[in-house]
């Protein structure tokens, strides 16, 4: 009987110990679950970030581009923030090629306010037309560009050509004051 007893004892102080050990176990997860999810001034909110460049049609298709030195042809163009968070864009010229690259200057104007003014090589990725200001869920911007061939071009560039395509990238607006695109 004695031994009964003393097996009793060990039995309840081993249950007791299992007990202290899951309630610590379960303080020390709670605090460790609320350190992780709760960091006091960070609100992340996460969105859709997607942007369209002229409802997917060509901008300059050159069909209706005909140029000469001292003249100029302009193109209205839209961008629709096509997702669930604000926004900025960019936008820039890839692929470019042609002999007329040398005497073309853009300039890409919101309203009467120009964004860019340069020749195309100098409208990249890395020196890109940007936005001031976020483009709302669902806004369309439109925007228009105006090709000019410089008045210093002579007859060499009469049968002259250039290519080149119009590229819009977009960034979530939040938490991005500087506009980072990488």
């Amino acid at each position: 009987m004695n031994n009964s007893g003393v097996t009793k004892k060990r039995a309840y102080g081993h249950i007791a110990v299992i007990i202290i050990l899951v309630l610590m176990l379960a303080a020390t997860t709670y605090a460790l679950i609320l350190s992780l999810v709760s960091a006091d001034g960070n609100i992340f909110e996460t969105g859709q970030v997607e942007i369209e460049l002229n409802g997917g049609q060509t901008v300059f298709d050159g069909s209706d581009v005909n140029i000469a030195p001292g003249l100029s042809t302009e193109k209205s163009f839209t961008l629709e923030n096509k997702g669930t968070a604000d926004i900025y864009y960019r936008i820039y010229m890839e692929n470019i090629s042609g002999a007329l690259q040398e005497v073309l200057t853009f300039e890409i104007y919101d309203q009467d306010k120009l964004l860019f003014s340069g020749k195309s090589k100098d409208l990249t990725k890395d020196s890109p037309c940007t936005s001031d200001t976020p483009l709302a869920p669902g806004e369309i911007k439109t925007l228009k560009a105006v090709v000019k061939m410089s008045e210093d071009a002579d007859n060499t560039y009469q049968n002259g050509d250039i290519t080149f395509d119009i590229t819009a990238d977009a960034v979530q607006a939040k938490n991005n004051s500087n506009k980072v695109f990488d």
